[in-house]
């Protein structure tokens, strides 16, 4: 067969050319025999070029990576979004399509404006000559570093398609554990919001008319139903205020939620929590692990790996501590030894069993078999906190409805008694 190929040789020259191979990986491995970078591969219909001629056909210049301008409306573009992308270009690929053929397939299928924009700039800054992860690097908000680093190193190694399947395969465990996360706290979240607005409504609007059974009482109240009326008036009163201050807040928090006050406030007070600072932690543990492995086995070297996974730990001071444990690398420092001595938030089976896969040349598999373990871990702290949550929440619900109840009766009981 032949293929019509575009590759990089020299940092400022990009080559054109037909090649004849058994298959396109194999063409691509007979493109880097030659010393250049292959960007596009496509069959070819029927040019008689050999492969001397190929590579010595007429070098042009790069053309400047166009800059493409960032989408607005972001946020519109969902995890869901890039992980459908990731799995549906991961067939093709794997199908043998080119890549310029199957991101112009996909941006047909996608129906979301933002994210179609997305690909068009993607498909011509590849068109033009760049590769398919300088493409995607422009859009940092949709595809980070580790999804950048690993479709490059796929690209260097000639095996774009496992590249992208070892990327699916991360973001679908990673959907899956937050799935299994959302899923547990999700009843308890419902019966607990309904429970409040219950009582509130109550309070605001119900026991406001009961009121006028109790006026021949006056002083004579008990104290509990002295309270009751006392919240229940000021409720009834400035309930639009209040539902008015409550908005404003809600929406303030919403639009300023990646602003460094709130992550690191609330940072603070997920570190506080008794049993969700566990389940964050391993949360974090597991997606390191995760990210190490994933970037290892896709060729990246260890001290790029490490860099590159620091963002996927949530805490600051960690992420501080791993950087340390690289410029500890880079002076070097054997990897246990700068684990040991900087990152103080490992615990120390994570650091020995990292030690032990790099003895033995299984860095990649170990960390992978750390990452279903804290997963693991992730996924039954989270039955845990489930199992709490729901009786404490049905102890506090009715807690509340009770006192009201008592509060409204026993003035009534009084009254009875007084009667007879």
């Amino acid at each position: 067969m032949k293929f019509r190929y575009k590759a990089k040789k020299g940092p400022e020259e990009i080559v054109e050319g037909v090649i004849e191979a058994a298959s396109q990986a194999n063409a691509v491995s007979k493109i880097r025999e030659l010393g250049m970078f292959p960007m596009t591969i496509s069959e070819d219909s029927g040019s008689a070029r050999s492969v001397p001629k190929a590579a010595q056909s007429q070098k042009k210049k790069i053309q400047p990576m166009k800059t493409v301008t960032a989408v607005r409306g972001g946020g519109k573009v969902s995890k869901k979004h890039i992980y459908l992308f990731t799995k549906k270009l991961k067939v093709l690929l794997k199908s043998q399509e080119p890549i310029l053929k199957s991101l112009y397939f996909l941006e047909a299928q996608v129906s979301n404006r933002e994210f179609k924009k997305v690909l068009k700039a993607i498909i011509e800054s590849v068109r033009d000559g760049s590769t398919f992860s300088d493409s995607l690097a422009q859009f940092p908000q949709y595809f980070d570093s580790l999804f950048v680093s690993i479709i490059r190193a796929g690209e260097a190694s000639g095996k774009l398609d496992y590249a992208m399947e070892q990327i699916a395969g991360y973001m679908d465990e990673e959907r899956k554990l937050t799935q299994k996360v959302i899923s547990s706290l999700a009843y308890p979240a419902v019966m607990i919001t309904v429970g409040f607005a219950s009582i509130v409504f109550i309070i605001t609007f119900v026991v406001p008319k009961l009121t006028s059974l109790f006026e021949d009482l006056g002083d004579k109240l008990p104290f509990v139903t002295k309270v009751l009326l006392s919240v229940s008036g000021f409720c009834s009163k400035y309930w639009v205020i209040m539902f008015g201050v409550f908005f404003v807040i809600a929406i303030f928090l919403f639009y300023t939620r990646k602003t460094p006050w709130q992550k690191k406030g609330v940072g603070e007070i997920k570190k506080r929590l008794p049993v969700v600072k566990d389940i964050i932690y391993n949360q974090s543990l597991c997606r390191l692990a995760g990210g190490l492995s994933i970037l290892l086995s896709s060729g990246v070297s260890l001290l790029d790996s490490i860099r590159i996974s620091i963002p996927l730990v949530t805490d600051s001071a960690a992420q501080n501590e791993l950087k340390m444990a690289c410029q500890q690398i880079v002076e070097g420092a054997g990897l246990e030894e700068s684990l040991r001595k900087n990152c103080t938030f490992l615990p120390d089976m994570f650091i020995r069993m990292v030690a032990v896969g790099e003895a033995s040349g299984r860095l990649d598999e170990i960390l992978t078999e750390i990452a279903k373990g804290y997963a693991e871990e992730v996924e039954t702290a989270t039955k845990v906190v489930t199992s709490l949550i729901e009786p404490l929440a049905i102890l506090i619900v009715g807690g509340i409805l009770g006192f009201i109840v008592i509060a409204v009766l026993l003035p009534i009981f009084e009254m009875s008694l007084f009667v007879q």
